[in-house]
């Protein structure tokens, strides 16, 4: 099995689509993880994109997928901005719902990725794994490399890939 720790996915068939769930305790008050959320120049140090703008209002924004090329940037739209507590945006045709909740000086992150082929839940997962521990080390004070795009081979990627299929194949 896989010798790093991984998250508590739950996956979850809604009608046609179905919705990744990962959580995360943060060490760090919900007002600092909800800058490092919607502050257009902090998103690139753990994010899989970078925004055209902050994500902070409603309305039409650019994702430049991060170390990935041959991607075009994707058009997407800040749905729901409820500060400090909910960020929803679409990302192409998949929904990101972030949801932080106090847990004392700590914040308790939900993510909600929304896609279609379930046949994508470990990736996402493993990619997601990757770009929330470039969040937590990016929050510490620390400088990240970037984990996300291509670059994420060289961070054990496949490894946990490999893990979140095995925890996720009963699931249909």
């Amino acid at each position: 099995m896989n010798s790093r720790k991984l998250e508590n996915p739950h996956l979850v068939k809604q009608d046609d689509k179905w919705e990744l769930v990962l959580e995360r305790v943060l060490e760090h008050p919900r007002e600092e993880v909800w800058a490092a959320l919607t502050d257009a120049e902090r998103i690139p140090a753990w994010g899989p994109f970078a925004p055209n703008r902050d994500m902070t209002t409603a309305g039409a924004v650019r994702l430049a997928q991060i170390d990935m090329p041959e991607l075009e940037t994707t058009e997407g739209s800040i749905l729901e901005v409820e500060a400090p507590r909910l960020l929803v945006y679409e990302w192409g045709p998949d929904i990101l719902r972030w949801e932080l909740e106090e847990e004392g000086p700590r914040t308790l992150l939900t993510l909600r990725h929304r896609f279609a082929d379930r046949e994508q839940a470990p990736s996402y997962a493993a990619g997601w794994h990757l770009c929330l521990d470039g969040l937590t080390g990016t929050l510490a004070g620390k400088r990240m490399p970037s984990m996300a795009g291509h670059n994420a081979m060289n961070f054990g990627w496949q490894e946990l890939y490999d893990g979140y299929q095995e925890l996720l194949k009963d699931i249909r």
